[in-house]
């Protein structure tokens, strides 16, 4: 931009060269603005172009174990993530001590958010990662799964939390054979008072139906399974009067059931993340 001068108050000899000052002046301006708005919108395309992979389908058909937090290598910690789809997602699994649960909301781009995660109150030994690995969930933005099964969850651009995908979804074919109850949830009662003498079992032959005895009756239902998922529709059970108390609690267990994992050859059965039985097999 340049500007009409009186001539009289500017004689021709000095115009050219005063005009032409003032003139570089603006072109000056203007182009260090350009640079900055140029080196911007450089900036801002940085940031909306990164990639989030993997569809969600991945992110619930496997356990997810921790391998990294803020950069630091973790090996065999125990520390853990499954997500379970719903019309409220949710999400659960371990700190290395403690259970954890909550819910999580997943939308367009990759975005998550995760609820504040309830825990159990374990004490933790020093070392632990605990308190370093919620404070991490607790930041994620956005999540990403790589071609080599990593999960990776983000704040903004930035890596928190980084996972190794454990397939734990064989569906009905890793749960088929005979279980045995060695531990369930809840009841005040020692295990060997609510089982003195018979104890509940669980029979998967691979037709989506399942089997066994309460530790009093026969009994017989189907099943769903669904990544880590598994749905019991109630049994149909023989109607036998049985003493104590151990019927009703198994069966009561039974229905509040939404998630499996085989660990270490045995069957650990799940409500909202926390353990509530454990069966080996026969």
């Amino acid at each position: 931009m340049c500007v009409r001068f009186n001539k009289r108050l500017f004689p021709s000899r000095h115009l050219g060269i005063f005009v032409k000052t003032i003139c570089m002046k603006y072109i000056t301006s203007a182009a260090l603005v350009l640079f900055i708005l140029l080196a911007s919108c450089k900036t801002t395309k940085t940031v909306s172009n990164l990639t989030y992979n993997g569809g969600s389908e991945d992110l619930f058909r496997y356990q997810w174990n921790l391998s990294d937090v803020n950069g630091k290598a973790q090996a065999n910690t125990g520390a853990k993530l499954l997500f379970s789809p719903g019309q409220v997602s949710r999400v659960a699994g371990s700190t290395g001590c403690n259970n954890i649960t909550g819910t999580m909301e997943l939308s367009g781009d990759h975005a998550i958010k995760f609820s504040p995660l309830a825990t159990t109150r374990k004490a933790c030994m020093d070392g632990n990662i605990e308190p370093a690995f919620l404070q991490a969930i607790q930041q994620v933005t956005h999540w990403s799964i790589n071609n080599s099964k990593e999960l990776v969850l983000f704040n903004g651009n930035t890596a928190v939390a980084k996972f190794v995908a454990e397939d734990i979804s064989a569906g009905a074919g890793s749960l088929s054979g005979t279980w045995e109850l060695e531990y369930i949830t809840g009841p005040r009662i020692a295990f060997e008072g609510l089982y003195p003498e018979k104890k509940p079992t669980i029979i998967f032959d691979g037709t989506g139906e399942y089997k066994g005895n309460t530790s009093c009756n026969g009994m017989g239902g189907k099943f769903t399974t669904s990544g880590s998922t598994v749905k019991f529709t109630p049994p149909i059970t023989t109607m036998m009067a049985c003493p104590g108390s151990g019927e009703q609690t198994f069966l009561k267990t039974l229905d509040m059931i939404d998630a499996y994992a085989v660990e270490a050859g045995k069957l650990v059965l799940k409500s909202k993340g926390v353990d509530m039985m454990r069966l080996v097999k026969k």
